[in-house]
């Protein structure tokens, strides 16, 4: 009986450290393929203007800042699933670190939006995404707050509280066992 659960319990983890070593490689696919995206529309928009306007400028600033934003948060979660694959503590002070990384990242792109939307109030450009909208046939610059991704930043923060609480708690029963 005692084997027979052991057993299953090796065959679970197992099975897990499979799906995170998978993950781990979607996100890392994801780094790469996003980095190269990355790097061919900053080439592509800086050889394609004849000019170098500073919306141009702007918007090759606005890429390569968000982007790298994004490479950032989905390279640390693939951090955060190499150390399952390994092994590691999923609860730990460092994955708890992690998750705090992420959730100032993501702070700081909504710091970016923000910032970008009130530098194109007073200059609207539409291709970008930002610009004026029509209320009652007045036109009245808005400023872009990404909800999303600030609700997201305060999730992670709190999954590190969380994580960061958990890894103390394992510190305490180790060290009184």
């Amino acid at each position: 009986m005692q084997d027979s659960e052991e057993r299953n319990l090796q065959q679970t983890l197992a099975s897990m450290s499979k799906i995170c070593r998978a993950i781990r490689a979607c996100f890392l696919a994801l780094v790469v393929i996003l980095a190269g995206g990355l790097a061919a529309l900053i080439l592509i928009t800086l050889l394609n203007g004849q000019e170098t306007s500073s919306s141009v400028i702007a918007s090759v600033v606005y890429t390569t800042v968000g982007g790298g934003f994004a490479i950032l948060i989905l390279w640390n979660f693939s951090l955060l699933f190499e150390a399952v694959v390994k092994g590691d503590p999923p609860l730990s002070e460092i994955q708890a670190d992690r998750l705090k990384a992420i959730a100032i990242i993501a702070a700081a792109y909504v710091i970016l939006d923000l910032l970008f939307s009130v530098r194109f109030i007073y200059e609207p450009n539409p291709d970008l995404g930002f610009g004026m909208i029509l209320n009652n046939g007045i036109a009245e610059p808005t400023i872009n707050l990404n909800v999303g991704m600030l609700a997201f930043s305060a999730i992670m923060y709190s999954l590190s509280a969380i994580f960061r609480y958990a890894a103390l708690l394992q510190q305490l029963s180790d060290e009184t066992v």
